[in-house]
């Protein structure tokens, strides 16, 4: 049998796009793949490459980091939402190519700049079911460059 340290920490909300790296689930990075014959990098699961068709594709790490390339406000969530509105939904381009969306947090509407270099926070939020928590990424100011 297995020793468990904790029997409670959060699950990736989704473990095609989203691989956690830390014991206590605090840490992670996106997973996508990159295609062999062209070099173009999609996030999250792919069966042939968005650019050229190929099916020669690798899995790779794209990390925890990037710069924001578009934002928006949300002052009405969609149905079920379970964080405080207004928030930031951001749009961050990854060093090898791909754009991700999530939530911006700890960042002033005001000091939204594009451009900024962000970082990958995970954060647990309860599961609809009752199961275990849903470690969801969500992106924040660097301190340092990205």
């Amino acid at each position: 049998m297995t020793h468990m340290p904790e029997t409670n920490l959060p699950e990736s909300v989704d473990p095609n796009r989203l691989k956690i790296t830390s014991d206590d689930a605090t840490k992670g990075t996106l997973i996508g793949f990159k295609c062999k014959e062209c070099g173009t990098s999609v996030f999250g699961h792919a069966i042939f490459c968005q650019q050229c068709t190929s099916s020669d594709l690798e899995e790779v790490d794209l990390g925890d980091k990037g710069i924001l390339f578009s934002y928006t406000i949300v002052r009405i969530p969609p149905a079920g939402w379970p964080g405080d509105v207004p928030y930031v939904l951001g749009q961050v381009e990854l060093p090898a190519g791909p754009q991700v969306l999530a939530e911006v947090v700890d960042c002033a509407h005001e000091d939204l700049k594009i451009g900024m270099a962000v970082e990958m926070i995970l954060q647990a939020v309860p599961a609809e079911n009752g199961g275990p928590d849903k470690a969801v990424y969500k992106w924040r100011p660097t301190t340092a460059g990205a």
